[in-house]
């Protein structure tokens, strides 16, 4: 129908996101500088040299980690779609799990790129992922190169 309201997206999965990946890396490599540099060096727990080594440390780990590892979503036309499997199965990627509007993508590597959700929402596509593998993702299908 011509007149017909436009269908409404669900709202998009919860993923990891970027304070969450931050206060992970952020907090761990803090304690694990700090406990290890004490020991390392000698320095005592009641100093504060190792804790301000270790939130220095936590700080740039956080980061980093945080700008890698948070779940991001890129929007797919339905004239791309093959274009993505394709890159998918480039990367080695395979279909492991299908549910209702969910397709699971896991390479042999999940370990170090983690897995690729599509949701599949009528004619578009939302994929799920970590920022990393979407980003280039983003600028395979941009560059044409698929």
């Amino acid at each position: 129908m011509p007149n017909s309201p436009p269908t409404v997206d669900p709202p998009a999965i919860e993923g990891l996101d970027v304070k969450v990946v931050f206060i992970y890396y952020f907090a761990c490599v803090t304690a694990i500088t700090s406990l290890s540099l004490s020991q390392i060096c000698q320095w005592n727990l009641l100093s504060p040299l190792p804790y301000r080594w270790g939130l220095a440390v936590g700080v740039v780990v956080g980061a980093i980690a945080a700008y890698w590892n948070h779940t991001k979503i890129l929007a797919v036309a339905l004239p791309q779609l093959p274009r993505l499997e394709a890159w998918l199965k480039d990367k080695g990627y395979q279909i492991t799990e299908i549910e209702e509007n969910l397709t699971i993508y896991r390479s042999p590597q999940s370990w170090r790129r983690g897995a690729v959700i599509l949701e599949t929402l009528g004619d578009r596509r939302r994929v799920y992922g970590r920022a990393v593998t979407i980003r280039q993702l983003q600028r395979d299908l941009a560059e044409d190169r698929l």
